[in-house]
């Protein structure tokens, strides 16, 4: 199974002698790592984060601490992951503790590459300002996501992770992977449709924030979002699908039908119900599957 470690070939080419090294103490090495580092940290932290000059500081202090804790790297091969999980760690410590307001900046890391890249012709059916138009509300609808949305969507579409190793990178079950990112797709449908924008046009729109979000020094491939990484699967779908706001809403009617219920009737009454919200469950699944 591909992880994240074996992505970005091009990045990952002589690194493990270099990780060796600094681990020994060479500090050119220590500071070759710190270089070839940079630029994929930087740019997962501002995913996260949507802050730049935030972005900048947490990733000094990430590649800081790599160097300080290189000794309790056991496995080199993994570098990658035990790297973005201290820089995720980082930004939750800056949430958790400080307490900050997360404030979105729609700064593009790359704004020169950004510019040339929506001027060129896509064949997506967009124009210039139509790209740009449809790259604004999607990082505003990323800004509004829970870090947990946030995160899981960079894992999935940006560093090409499995459900499977996202579960194992957030310590949690592949199904909870699932349902977080489906609620992140959710969100963004959410918005390109109250915007006028199709269902079509998400692949578009997440390719266009990878791009807003690259930064100078991270090679293009990072930004490259692929339409298998926005499937979800049966079960991932379903259990999503129960907490949509149809779902809470359905939940409400339900409780306040049941207050005039006799208590004979109770246990028919529920079953009557748990077929209904399954029922809408399987409907509401069946249609985003059929969507794609």
């Amino acid at each position: 199974m591909k992880d994240l470690n074996s992505l970005n070939c091009d990045q990952t080419a002589g690194l493990t002698e270099i990780i060796t090294r600094a681990q020994q103490g060479d500090r050119t090495s220590m500071g070759q790592l710190a270089e070839r580092a940079e630029a994929r940290l930087l740019t997962y932290i501002h995913r996260l984060t949507l802050n730049y000059d935030l972005s900048q500081d947490l990733c000094q202090q990430t590649l800081v601490k790599m160097l300080q804790s290189l000794d309790t790297l056991e496995h080199v091969d993994r570098f990658w992951s035990w790297l973005l999980r201290h820089a995720m760690g980082e930004v939750q410590h800056y949430f958790r503790d400080q307490q900050r307001k997360r404030r979105a900046e729609v700064k593009a890391l790359n704004a020169k590459y950004f510019q040339a890249y929506v001027a060129q012709n896509l064949r997506d059916g967009l124009d210039e300002a139509a790209r740009i138009e449809l790259s604004d509300i999607i990082y505003a609808a990323v800004a509004e996501m829970r870090l947990a949305y946030r995160n899981v969507l960079v894992l999935r579409c940006y560093e090409g992770l499995s459900f499977a190793e996202i579960a194992e990178f957030m310590e949690c079950k592949e199904l909870r992977a699932r349902v977080l990112f489906f609620r992140a797709k959710h969100a963004l449908k959410h918005s390109l449709a109250r915007k006028g924008f199709g269902k079509d046009t998400l692949l578009t729109g997440l390719s266009l924030f990878g791009i807003l979000t690259l930064s100078t020094e991270a090679s293009a491939t990072a930004c490259s979002v692929k339409a298998a990484s926005l499937q979800i699967g049966f079960l991932g779908t379903l259990a999503g699908s129960l907490s949509t706001n149809t779902g809470v809403f359905l939940a409400t009617i339900v409780t306040a039908v049941m207050a005039g219920i006799s208590t004979e009737r109770l246990v028919l009454s529920l079953v009557i119900i748990g077929l209904v919200l399954v029922g809408m469950a399987l409907a509401n699944c069946y249609q985003i599957l059929t969507e794609g």
